[in-house]
């Protein structure tokens, strides 16, 4: 998790405990996006939060600003996966279909679609 070389003479996936725990969430955020998507019937493909943070440089895609990575939701500048289409109106949980965004926004925009996001700013 930390990018961090060890040596290991068990399956050990993490070189601490502070990157098992990171490793454990990771999973479980990851584990609770399919779900989500396998319940609206949505197609399914795997999405690494840390990969589409990094490509968005840690940016929120509503609000531009950057995002705190060492924070976690509910903080409201923690950062969060946001899918453009949202998944109750038929979007897919795709990389394609994943943005950044801040916790705040995230939760403001809801299950709308991402073009209805500038409403939000003029609020």
């Amino acid at each position: 998790m930390c990018n961090t070389w060890f040596v290991s003479h068990h399956l050990d996936i993490t070189c601490s405990p502070e990157c098992y725990k990171a490793h454990q969430r990771e999973q479980k955020h990851a584990s609770e996006h399919r779900r989500r998507a396998r319940k609206k019937a949505a197609f399914v493909a795997n999405v690494y939060r840390k990969k589409v943070f990094e490509a968005d440089g840690y940016r929120c895609h509503i609000c531009k600003k950057k995002t705190d990575k060492t924070k976690q939701a509910p903080h409201p500048k923690a950062p969060t996966i946001d899918h453009l289409t949202p998944l109750s109106l038929g979007g897919t949980h795709e990389p394609a279909n994943c943005r950044t965004a801040c916790f705040m926004c995230n939760a403001m925009k809801s299950d709308r679609l991402a073009g209805d996001q500038l409403m939000l700013l003029a609020v």
